[in-house]
């Protein structure tokens, strides 16, 4: 019987040449019948996603990056190259660090259960991928004691932490759960961090001189599937165009028209079906720019999606129709790319200025507060529903 860590060796060191490989190809972890990853750039991945490829990291015998240490290296053939690509072979040729590195998330290695006063070593799992605890029980334990953040899904067991962040989720599971049941949104509680940072954000980002709401209630927004992949490719593509983290993206705040009362208690999770409730069809489908100003018949920087980084202006767009005592606003992840900032309007715009994937509109001359405005569907993503009241 072939040991799992052979196996892995086997299977990295004898890859398919990348040219070989299409979207029909299996992903090369041992026991894994996804499809592999399609970039952008039309390119195929050796995997179907980063668990997969970052899992090979604790393995002896698989050679990693020398730019950024964390992936494995590209092998074409029998050819064994230095880098994991042509992004980290540019940057470390340069003379610089590949600014994209995802060197702040370590490769995982054997460490002894986080419960208070376990020594036990961690679980790991039979994908390679260890756990935080050494059993269910002390996952269990650790989120009933208040020691971690719990699921957002199953409430059970705590976030996982997946390439140096922590998860939404504590499993592949309850993660791919939330993805096929999408859209939904899902109740983030008072005492977890993404709710003190969301409140806080919130509260910093309220310029005009009116008192600052209480936010009541925030809520994770999970769109389709179909959008949410569109989004990440989009990131990706203006990450590698601009050489920009993230493709230069930021949390920006919209206010819309509310038809319905969904989020303000967690009775109320469900979206409503209403055409004219311009919120929970921008959480069902995200943000589309064909619908761009039907409400307001007027944008100061042409047919974009308006966002922006004051939640006070943000607020002045709200428009409560369906009885709520509660106001409800979005906060989002916008892809920004390359800005141009701008003082004066231009309404006959219908993309950016050549060069430029955004506008930003700056106060000053016809604004009062700043405004971003993106022209590309996949360019904005709802994040957080937030629920406030004056």
């Amino acid at each position: 019987m072939i040991n799992p860590v052979h196996e892995l060796a086997l299977f990295h060191d004898h890859r398919r040449p990348e040219m070989s490989r299409t979207r029909n190809t299996t992903c090369e972890y041992p026991g894994c019948r996804r499809n592999v990853w399609q970039d952008p750039d039309g390119s195929f991945s050796s995997y179907c996603g980063t668990t997969h490829r970052d899992a090979m990291r604790q393995f002896n015998g698989v050679r990693l990056c020398k730019n950024c240490e964390a992936r494995p290296v590209y092998i074409e053939g029998n050819r064994v190259h230095d880098f994991c690509g042509m992004r980290c072979r540019t940057a470390h040729q340069s003379g610089r660090e590949n600014p994209h590195s995802p060197r702040a998330s370590p490769a995982p290695t054997l460490s002894t259960c986080k419960f208070p006063r376990c020594n036990q070593p961690a679980f790991i799992g039979p994908d390679g991928v260890p756990s935080e605890y050494c059993s269910n029980r002390h996952r269990l334990n650790a989120v009933r004691g208040g020691k971690a953040e719990a699921c957002l899904l199953c409430w059970k067991y705590p976030k996982s932490v997946v390439n140096g962040k922590l998860s939404d989720f504590c499993s592949k599971r309850c993660s791919e759960a939330a993805f096929d049941s999408a859209p939904l949104i899902l109740n983030v509680p008072h005492n977890q961090a993404s709710f003190r940072d969301v409140s806080k954000q919130f509260r910093d980002q309220w310029k005009h001189p009116t008192p600052v709401p209480t936010v009541v209630k925030i809520w994770k927004v999970y769109c389709e599937r179909g959008h949410t992949d569109e989004f990440s490719r989009y990131k990706l593509a203006l990450e590698r165009k601009t050489n920009f983290p993230a493709g230069n993206s930021k949390r920006r705040w919209h206010g819309t028209v509310r038809t319905c009362t969904a989020g303000d208690s967690e009775s109320q999770s469900e979206l409503c079906n209403d055409v004219l409730c311009s919120l929970c069809n921008i959480i069902r489908t995200s943000f589309h720019v064909a619908k761009a100003g039907q409400r307001t018949n007027f944008g100061r920087f042409g047919a974009g999606i308006y966002s922006s980084a004051t939640s006070s202006k943000a607020n002045d767009y709200v428009d409560e129709r369906g009885g709520s005592s509660f106001k409800a606003m979005l906060l989002n992840d916008v892809v920004l790319g390359r800005v141009i900032k701008m003082t004066a309007g231009d309404e006959n715009l219908t993309q950016p200025p050549t060069g430029y994937d955004s506008v930003v509109g700056e106060p000053g001359g016809d604004l009062n507060y700043d405004e971003a405005i993106v022209y590309k569907n996949e360019a904005i993503r709802p994040l957080f529903l937030v629920i406030y009241k004056h």
